[in-house]
């Protein structure tokens, strides 16, 4: 285990209807004026933003709504969003929706202080001094961004797709209702426990001791999310699992399941670069193609890691280590099937992939490496894994 700073302030309010405690939540944190950011009108038309604003209205919060946040979030909108921020003048900034309205709210709460473009961030050119503090009504279990300190935002024109992390966009708190996420449907479900795994699973496979804490939360986690993903596709309404998935979504990205080690998220590193060239590609979708090429390639440098996996989460005891290894690769395979998501980059929709931009952009132009414990990620891993996917 390695020196570490652990930072996890997010209150988490966890149970049905707890969304209707919004006006009293904000009037005890003293948050009197609210810039609202939700997505494309999913909250309107199911009647949860007008809960929220009931309870805002009975406690006599002002408030202001941005809406039309999509999926792989756009910084022009973030943009729209600080300039009709620093004319509101909120002191919260609150984001009902999944990751991509909680990072839109991210960026417009640190670029509110901002002079410069927002998305300086995001190209890491500049490192955010203040933010305005960010709440969270969640209503998908999905990307932990409830809980992390991470923040991605698009930028279509210059086809980029990066993200930024640092503290300072922790979210104050986080009300999370699993009744909420009844009504998700079943691919947007699907590709909620596919970001939940690969969270965890890609911080699993930095380096470790024998008995590192960390890998015991992440195995912990992962076979919780298997159990509770087999359950809710057929039953989408099933309490317990719908909970053990929202509660798993925020644990899986709050830094617990890499305490303690260095955190580095590899694959998302391609899958970055591919829906920032192709921004109909959905990042879940993108990461269920691309990792398990990543590991099929990995295995062969870290053979003792999938077999850990393999035995700790899947049950698997095969004789041959390398044999197990793949096994468990398999089980991952065979889940992702079972969630209908995609195999290949056809699969994606990407007839011709562009697999000379996607690697220049991983690595800048070959400038840089990906550091992994067993074999660095340069050019040719990158290439090679990307091909595989074809």
């Amino acid at each position: 285990m390695i020196d570490f700073d652990f930072v996890s302030p997010t209150k988490i309010y966890f149970g049905n209807n707890k969304e209707e405690l919004i006006g009293q939540i904000c009037l005890q944190g003293g948050y009197k004026r609210v810039y609202i950011v939700i997505g494309q009108g999913s909250v309107k038309r199911n009647g949860l933003l007008a809960r929220v604003t009931d309870s805002l209205d009975k406690e006599g919060i002002k408030y202001q709504i941005l809406e039309g946040v999509r999926p792989n979030p756009t910084i022009d909108l973030c943009h729209k969003g600080i300039e009709e921020a620093r004319i509101f003048a909120p002191n919260l900034i609150l984001a009902i929706g999944g990751g991509s309205v909680i990072d839109t709210a991210k960026n417009i709460a640190v670029g509110y202080f901002y002079s410069g473009n927002s998305f300086d961030f995001n190209l890491h050119i500049a490192k955010p001094k203040k933010a305005l503090p960010i709440g969270v009504i969640l209503t998908i279990a999905a990307s932990g961004s409830e809980t992390s300190n991470s923040c991605v935002i698009q930028d279509d024109e210059k086809q980029i797709k990066m993200g930024f992390n640092d503290d300072i966009v922790r979210p104050v708190f986080a009300i999370e209702n699993p009744k909420l996420t009844y009504s998700v449907s079943k691919v947007q479900t699907a590709y909620g426990i596919v970001d939940i795994m690969m969270h965890t699973l890609e911080r699993y496979f930095h380096a470790s001791s024998d008995n590192e804490p960390a890998d015991g939360f992440a195995e912990a986690l992962l076979k919780s999310v298997i159990k509770a993903a087999k359950v809710v596709i057929d039953n989408p309404t099933d309490y317990d699992a719908r909970a053990v998935l929202m509660l798993m979504s925020s644990l899986s990205h709050n830094g617990l399941t890499s305490i303690g080690k260095k955190m580095l998220l590899f694959v998302h590193q391609i899958e970055h670069a591919v829906s920032g060239v192709y921004p109909e590609v959905a990042h879940a979708a993108g990461l269920a193609v691309l990792f398990p090429a990543w590991a099929k390639y990995y295995v062969n440098y870290d053979v003792d890691k999938f077999n850990k996996l393999a035995m700790n989460v899947f049950d698997l005891h095969k004789k041959d280590k390398m044999e197990n290894a793949k096994a468990g690769i398999k089980e991952i395979e065979k889940l992702f099937d079972s969630l209908d998501m995609p195999r290949t980059f056809k699969d994606l929709g990407i007839k011709n992939v562009d697999i000379k931009r996607i690697v220049n952009i991983v690595t800048n132009n070959g400038n840089r490496v990906i550091e992994h414990p067993k074999k660095n990620m340069d050019q040719e891993v990158v290439q090679t894994i990307i091909e595989s996917c074809l």
